[in-house]
């Protein structure tokens, strides 16, 4: 009878809470509460049947209960950035436009309507994934780990692949399609990170090592943006985790153990491009006296050089302030920080520190590509540039800044959802001074004592 009575208090519950992703979990833990009362309950002295119908009378009126729930638990749609995103992407299409009508030849006309299938397919993936329930990558260990592999694996594939069959990749297609998706390596990351709650500095050490090595891959195609978005993004969410508390021991022994594997990794790596960088920072430094730094110093002074005229995906800012002016620049770097600023406020105020993790894995590489992308136009950044987020020309670029955008999108959905894991203590449990045990109507009092 009593049990009949429980379902039927959950059922009307549940009637209250409108969203259906949130009401099996809600329930859950209502009836989970509802059980550890009935058992306070029955160590009593209650029967089972008269506890758990006390317990289900505690809770309150359903009704009541249910609207407190469903008003606490709803999807959190952040409409702003959508809104600003969606802004984004019909401005880079006008500029796609603008080109096309400027030159009015067949090329630009072609340009401009694989940008606009391109644009379309982005929408898609970031609808697609704005309602994607995100946590299926936090639900399954292995699960980080496979995603990783697939997202460095996939991309060799298809550079094998287009030499298979004889199509040859120019170098911007090259770091388009086989470098640009190594950006979404933090998200896997993030959630490699969250089934780690709990471990110690060694665990730290692993992730590190993980993380380095696996940013270095584009470096092996000199593509050193790739490499820095990808392993600064994802140092940044291995600190903020240590920072959040996530490992166990003290922060600053995790700090070191994350910084140096990063460390270990740069040291083995660096000297094998040690030349080529050297000789494009003497470039970038001494433009005035170098023989190619004639560029560096035609972007420094606000014009396009000829070279680039027609081709210039990677100095789209620099060609808009030649049309409109240089207050073009401080615009666009005054929207790159107001949007961080008010991204970072509301991560910040997310509920879940997992949510907090995978948030920032998508936010990292948007902002470090706008960045980087912002100084290169200014002529002071000299180790090249992958995209304007949702503004550069480019299909792949749309796709994989989309799906930044959708997981980021999807994460402030799902906050009210999400559990941060237990973590399982390594320590021991020290025992209590004293222990008293309800027996009948007296009680068992017992007292620990260190042996002599």
């Amino acid at each position: 009878m009593a049990r009949d009575r429980l379902s039927e208090y959950l059922e009307a519950v549940g009637a209250q809470i409108r969203w259906k992703r949130a009401r099996r979990p809600l329930l859950r833990e209502l009836s989970d509460h509802i059980a550890d009362q009935a058992a306070a309950f029955e160590a009593e002295g209650q029967s089972p049947g008269e506890a758990l119908a006390v317990a289900v009378a505690e809770m309150g009126e359903p009704e009541a209960v249910g609207r407190e729930l469903d008003r606490l638990h709803r999807p959190r749609s952040c409409w702003q950035l959508a809104l600003t995103v969606a802004v984004l992407l019909g401005v880079g299409l006008a500029l796609q436009l603008l080109a096309c009508r400027v030159t009015g030849d067949s090329a630009s006309d072609y340009y401009f309507r694989r940008q606009a299938v391109g644009l379309v397919l982005a929408v898609g993936v970031l609808v697609c994934l704005w309602f994607f329930d995100y946590t299926l990558l936090l639900r399954r260990k292995r699960m980080p780990i496979a995603a990783m592999a697939a997202l460095c694996i996939l991309p060799p594939l298809f550079a094998i692949f287009c030499t298979h069959v004889d199509y040859y990749l120019t170098p911007y297609q090259f770091v388009s399609a086989f470098l640009y998706p190594y950006l979404l390596l933090p998200i896997p990351f993030a959630a490699l990170i969250a089934t780690m709650r709990g471990s110690g500095p060694s665990r730290v050490f692993f992730c590190g090592l993980a993380a380095s090595l696996l940013s270095v891959i584009p470096l092996w195609f000199f593509s050193p943006p790739a490499c820095l978005v990808s392993g600064a993004s994802m140092l940044i969410v291995l600190l903020s985790a240590i920072l959040l508390g996530w490992f166990r021991g003290k922060r600053r022994r995790n700090f070191l153990a994350a910084l140096g594997a990063f460390s270990v990794t740069l040291a083995l790596h660096l000297p094998l491009y040690l030349h080529s960088a050297l000789r494009r920072l003497a470039v970038f430094f001494h433009a005035d006296t170098m023989p190619n730094g004639i560029v560096y110093q035609r972007i420094r002074a606000g014009e396009l050089p000829s070279s680039f005229v027609g081709t210039s995906y990677d100095l789209l800012l620099l060609e808009v302030s030649q049309a409109l002016g240089r207050w073009v620049f401080w615009a666009a770097a005054a929207g790159i920080v107001l949007l961080a600023a008010l991204l970072l406020r509301r991560i910040f105020r997310l509920r879940s520190r997992t949510g907090k993790l995978t948030a920032l894995a998508a936010l990292c590489p948007l902002l470090f590509q706008a960045v980087i992308y912002w100084l290169y136009n200014l002529g002071w950044w000299p180790l090249g540039v992958l995209s304007l987020p949702f503004l550069s020309y480019g299909v792949t670029f749309l796709l994989v800044d989309a799906a930044l955008a959708g997981v980021l999108l999807s994460v402030f959905r799902m906050d009210a959802l999400v559990r941060d894991a237990v973590a399982a203590s390594a320590r021991p449990v020290s025992l209590p001074e004293a222990l008293n045990i309800p027996l009948g109507r007296g009680s068992l009092h017992i007292e620990y004592r260190k042996k002599a």
